[in-house]
């Protein structure tokens, strides 16, 4: 005892404020400290039988309130042995042998973790309710899994890509932990799923529809056209008919049909469900038809909608198989609140666990030493060890040992005392950094509190990560990289650091702050009921402090700025923009700031009620807030979004999952259970997770417990579409690298290889590659067989496959077949990245009314620098129209696209819609490649299509970071707009037209209503910074879109500014010619299969 009184007493004497506020606190938990000593009866059914009885032994015993369920379980075993029931079995295994379960509605439930306090188990509340002396807890022998399971986990790892039961890499359980825990929400899910509109999953949206859809529709009516077997029959329908009202009207129009259709007389419209022709999309529902994605593609395109009249597919397809694991208890590693576990005002003889808020020592790390199989070859002999305290990226004590010649073994063996105290330790990590005087060469993080809530004790040997050089591919995601609490699996050639903590005699434990602002100080002014600490804002520093919250993400804060934010917090809480810059002031390494934050957190009602504004949310998420009910209430805030935004962000969500202290998070959950509730977002939540897992060894176990969660989840259907698709993958993958060792000049494919190419596709179609396939970044589209003659190698550095499959869906009308470029050696997630943000600001212009014709093509990464892009049909580069008339000096040619749009459309007044849609798309992706900094667009990376719809491809430059040549940069203009573009719309030179007026018209409107969303673009770029993008690594990256979207300005000047950059590329359009003429004489990436490459 005396060893553990040592441990947690003062160090200091502490002045007499703080010690009339121990004293208040005292007495405010005297009653509950008594509660927490209550004892607890409970029944045990052990798993012993008294011989000769049939019914199994039974034990009752008082459980003391703040035991551990270790301790429990030490005490039933005891109390076995001593009362000499089934000696050959208690005293031969451990308690560690069994397992405790109890029944709650029906459900069978574990009590999982060991370091649990007793009082704080979810079944104590629910013995409560039903106002139960006794409770009853069984004892069961720990089972083995079956052979069938362990085959089911084989098949989910091949799935993921990562065994995620191999725990060699762990220092503790959080990963069999997370697995456990996530099987609750899981289950709370399925039980809540619609069986028949999950597997139909109907791609909705409630957006309004915009004005330029609406005024393509004839008195809010539309032709649909209806399929049954052969037969077919139009009927007009309104855009707010549901697809119930649908199916009604065109039973209604062919009552006399049905034979003639092959309908039979004994079905009716209910027995039937719409499906697009050719896709596996449904129109199902009670949402009207212009809320339906398909419907407003179809607008938007001119296209007719055809539909296919079909039975409801099988909800029995999407069975999940059940888990042979017990439900975790819903509190599980939650612990107790300060007054439950403070040893204050208690029988020390009674004290089993310990209140972190106890512990008034300054924390400190013993380090022992380094030790490493083989030295770097560096000229730096001298080494560090630094070690840093962080909460999210506010840096809260640091030191570091004394410089050491860097050898295999480097031996400090002192402490390192911090200036902060046990008590004063947020949910934060620990980093450890091995450094020499000029950089860093090696760093690991040690998560302080672990996912129970308990502080850390004992020895670590942590294996660290090596710091890349600027020259590795990978040390463009050092940033994201050194957030990482995983160590480096590479244990045998990393290097090692061994450290130790203070040990204690007990459990020390971060308490619960929940409940604790009411009953004791949570810091000064708060402690005496809240008022006095409501300041109100005198008037002239309101202007100050809306001058603070107008300011963007990017913009920092003075220490004169967060002392006022934090001075009035209260008045920060009402206005839920100021939340991410109240809480960017907070001290997290002060325990009572931290209350107080917590305490206004949950106490303020603004967030909650105030309208959905993604970004502010979003910004929650980022590196900058580790604190869990920060990031909690973020994640409640986007509960509101519907499917369609979710997949609009959902690229982002899973990079946030990286700033997650652990794997279990309320983020995590929000994602595991939109992926269950939607096929869509599954689908891609599994590639986007898949992706990471491949590339990031640093989160590798991470996802792989989210995706096993999901894939646990989604039902037999999705597992069997997901495995075609990886065979697809890793077949296609080992083509793709065989050839690559075959042509190794840098671009011409010779006849030879194309011949070889095909070779191999034939083998692989005939020995087992899947019938078909759904398209990895078009789920709704159905892959069958290869193509083989229409597949080739392109000729570029990678040699990516161009591929033809032949349409899987028979009901198809297209007779074109899905055309995939396959690619390895490309990290494709940047283009992802790009493509996602042009559909974002396609929705933004929407919400205008503006239709500015982007066209952002399927594009998707499968794992580690390899995946597949879209083949956009009827398209071909610039370069190559320019190209085929009359070879390279085509880039000076002004009249060639103009001539090669007009001999493409075959009525003049297909040539005028060509031209408007020039104009547009033109405009939209001027804007976008600008507020983007989008460069080296040369005339091979930007492409047209033979309706005249312009876009660009290959985005691996962006946010101004542009090639030179020779020491020059390519970029002399601020976007492409060159005069062969100005010929298409009737102008050239300083001259003007109608077509051109409005090119600036749409231009501006556009730019002008990106600005009115800077807040979100800037957010979303800063939450891909620290992903592993090459062109995304500073914040300075991200100052370009500032600077871009004239940030500070008034609309005119915004106005102004961007009709001086049209002028600038009209006055320069030449030069940038001479870079394309440049181009095609240098044969870069020649001719039509270059693009996308």
């Amino acid at each position: 005892m005396d060893r553990r009184r040592i441990q947690v007493s003062d160090e200091e004497s502490q002045v007499p404020r703080e010690e009339s506020r121990r004293r208040r606190r005292k007495k405010a938990i005297t009653s509950s400290s008594s509660n927490s000593m209550d004892q607890i009866t409970v029944e045990f059914v052990l798993p012993t039988a008294t011989r000769g009885g049939n019914s199994p032994d039974t034990l009752q015993l008082d459980v003391a309130g703040n035991w551990t369920v270790e301790q429990v379980k030490a005490q039933v075993w005891m109390k076995a042995v001593t009362s000499n029931l089934c000696p050959e079995f208690y005293q031969r295994f451990s308690p560690d042998h069994c397992i405790l379960l109890y029944q709650k509605k029906g459900n069978v439930c574990e009590i999982y973790d060991k370091h649990q306090v007793f009082q704080t188990l979810d079944c104590i509340g629910y013995w409560r309710a039903l106002k139960k002396d006794v409770g009853r807890i069984q004892l069961a022998v720990r089972p083995q899994p079956m052979q069938e399971s362990v085959e089911y986990q084989c098949y989910l790892n091949y799935l993921i890509g990562y065994d995620v039961t191999d725990v060699s890499n762990v220092h503790d359980d959080e990963l069999e932990f997370t697995r456990r825990k996530l099987l609750t929400p899981r289950r709370i899910e399925l039980s809540d799923r619609d069986p028949k509109l999950y597997s139909m999953d109907p791609w909705v949206t409630r957006k309004p529809l915009p004005e330029h859809l609406l005024s393509k529709i004839n008195n809010g009516h539309i032709l649909v056209v209806i399929h049954v077997s052969k037969a077919s029959q139009t009927i007009k329908v309104s855009i707010d008919d549901t697809p119930t009202q649908v199916l009604a009207s065109f039973f209604a129009k062919t009552t006399n049909k049905r034979a003639l259709l092959g309908i039979p007389d004994n079905v009716c419209e209910a027995d039937f469900v719409l499906r697009v022709c050719g896709r596996d999309e449904y129109l199902y529902g009670e949402k009207p038809l212009q809320n339906f994605n398909w419907i407003r593609q179809c607008l938007k395109n001119g296209e007719e909608i055809h539909l296919l009249l079909e039975m409801p597919p099988d909800p029995n397809l999407d069975l999940v198989r059940k888990e042979d694991w017990a439900q975790v208890d819903d509190c599980t590693g939650v612990a107790g609140t300060h007054e439950q576990l403070t040893i204050d005002e208690k029988d020390h003889e009674r004290v089993f666990t310990i209140s972190m808020w106890d512990c008034n020592r300054k924390f400190r790390v013993k380090v022992l030493g380094i030790d490493i199989p083989s030295l770097p070859k560096v000229p730096e002999l001298i080494v560090y060890i630094e070690a840093s305290i962080f909460h999210g990226q506010q840096l809260l004590a640091q030191e570091r040992t004394t410089s050491k010649t860097f050898s295999e073994e480097v031996l400090w063996n002192c402490w390192l005392e911090f200036s902060i105290k046990i008590k004063d330790l947020p949910k934060g990590a620990l980093c450890l950094s091995g450094k020499t005087k000029s950089r860093l060469l090696y760093y690991v993080n040690l998560l302080l509190i672990d996912h129970r809530s308990l502080l850390r004790q004992g020895e670590f040997i942590l294996h660290m990560w090596k710091m890349p050089e600027k020259s590795e591919e990978s040390s463009s995601s050092i940033n994201a990289d050194k957030l990482t609490s995983a160590t480096n699996p590479d244990k045998a050639s990393s290097m090692a650091i061994a450290i130790l903590l203070d040990k204690y005699c007990y459990p020390v434990v971060l308490p619960k702050s929940r409940d604790v602002g009411r009953d004791w100080g949570v810091g000064g002014e708060e402690a005496e009921g809240g008022e006095r600490g409501q300041r109100e804002m005198p008037n002239h520093l309101k202007k100050q402090f809306e001058a603070i919250v107008g300011t963007d993400p990017l913009h920092p804060l003075s220490p004169e700025d967060k002392e006022l934010l934090w001075h009035f917090r209260h008045e920060c809480m009402r206005d839920p923009r100021a939340y991410p810059k109240l809480l960017g002031s907070v001290r997290w390494g002060k325990q009572e700031d931290v209350l107080a934050t917590h305490r206004l957190l949950e106490r303020s009602s603004a967030w909650d009620t105030s309208g959905l504004d993604v970004g502010l949310a979003m910004q929650l998420l980022d590196c900058h807030y580790s604190d869990s009910q920060v990031r909690s209430m973020a994640v409640r805030k986007l509960e509101t979004l519907e499917d369609d935004d979710v997949l609009r962000y959902l690229l982002q969500l899973v990079q946030a999952v990286k700033f997650e202290p652990y794997h279990d998070s309320a983020l995590v959950r929000f994602l595991l259970k939109r992926a269950l509730r939607s096929k869509r977002i599954g689908h891609f939540l599994f590639w986007f997770l898949r992706s990471e897992i491949a590339q990031s060894k640093h989160y590798q176990q991470r996802y792989a417990v989210l995706l096993e969660a999901y894939l646990r989840g989604c039902g037999e259907n999705m597992l069997q579409d997901f495995k075609k698709q990886v065979d697809v993958t890793e077949a296609l993958q080992k083509v793709t690298r065989e050839i690559k060792t075959m042509s190794a000049d840098k671009y011409d494919v010779t006849p030879q290889v194309v011949f070889q190419l095909r070779q191999k596709l034939e083998n692989l179609q005939s020995s087992g590659l899947p019938e078909s396939f759904r398209v990895p970044y078009d789920p709704g589209l159905r892959a069958g067989p290869l193509l083989i003659e229409q597949c080739k190698v392109m000729a570029s550095k990678k040699k990516p496959l161009w591929l033809q499959f032949k349409r899987a869906d028979t009901t198809t009308l297209s007779k074109d077949p899905i055309g995939i470029i396959f690619k390895d050696g490309d990290d494709l997630r940047q283009d992802m990245l790009i493509l996602q943000i042009l559909l974002i600001m396609e929705s933004i212009w929407e919400t205008e009314s503006l239709d500015l014709c982007l066209l952002p093509y399927g594009c998707i990464s499968t794992g580690n620098k390899i995946g597949m892009i879209e083949i956009v049909k009827d398209a071909t580069t610039i370069a190559n129209i320019q190209q085929s008339v009359v070879g390279s000096t085509g880039a000076f040619k002004d009249e060639i696209l103009y001539q090669w749009l007009r001999d493409k459309c075959v009525s003049e007044d297909k040539f005028q819609q060509a031209v408007e849609r020039f104009l547009y798309s033109c405009g939209g992706y001027c804007v976008a490649t600008y507020v983007l900094g989008i460069g080296d667009r040369h005339n091979d990376n930007i492409m047209i299509t033979e309706s005249g719809n312009l876009f660009h491809i290959d985005f691996g430059h962006i946010l101004g970071n542009y090639k030179s040549f020779m020491g020059i940069s390519k970029e002399w203009v601020p976007f492409v707009l060159t005069p062969d573009f100005l010929y298409v719309m009737g102008t050239s030179g300083k001259k003007s037209s109608p077509h051109f007026q409005n090119f600036q018209d749409v231009c501006v409107k556009a730019y002008l209503a990106l600005r009115h969303h800077t807040n979100l673009l800037i957010i979303l770029f800063s939450m891909m910074l620290m992903t592993g993008m090459p062109q995304l690594t500073s914040k300075e990256d991200i100052e370009y879109i500032r600077e871009a979207l004239t940030v500070g300005r008034s609309e005119d000047e915004a106005q102004r500014h961007l009709l001086d950059q049209i002028e600038i590329c009209r006055e320069k359009g030449w030069m940038v010619q001479i870079n394309w003429f440049v181009h095609l004489v240098l044969g870069i990436k020649q001719g039509v299969e270059k693009r996308s490459t």
